[in-house]
């Protein structure tokens, strides 16, 4: 199995040139606007984006992401709802949610681990966009 995408615990800017995601299956959920700017040109990773909408237990073991990344909050859902949803599916891997910096990060961890639990949880710090 790929090493882990990030160090967990804690905010962690997101640096392309850190993070190996060679061999890596990236299921990116509802990106804004588009795709995170430090996985753009990513080599030797299989990302696939889909909208909440279509996540289920089909597409989930057709894709079998070793990661899911979705922005913090999108339009008409946050991280909580993505987090739901993947308990409901029993997907068991790790979970990132990236956004811009924020003041304190823990007590969105605290929210989200209360229904994730003990499984991998982060936030990927990366900078706002700019239009």
């Amino acid at each position: 199995m790929p090493p882990p995408i990030d160090a967990p615990k804690g905010s962690k800017r997101l640096d392309p040139a850190e993070v190996s995601l060679a061999g890596r299956r990236i299921l990116v959920v509802d990106p804004s606007q588009s795709l995170p700017r430090a996985l753009r040109g990513v080599q030797g990773a299989s990302i696939t984006i889909a909208r909440l909408s279509m996540i289920d237990a089909e597409m989930l073991a057709r894709v079998r992401p070793d990661v899911v990344l979705s922005p913090l909050f999108s339009p008409g859902h946050d991280i909580l709802d993505l987090a739901r949803l993947l308990d409901r599916l029993g997907y068991q891997g790790p979970l990132r949610a990236y956004s811009p910096p924020l003041p304190n990060t823990s007590i969105v961890c605290a929210e989200v681990r209360q229904i994730w639990g003990a499984r991998d949880f982060d936030i990927l710090e990366v900078p706002p966009t700019w239009n």
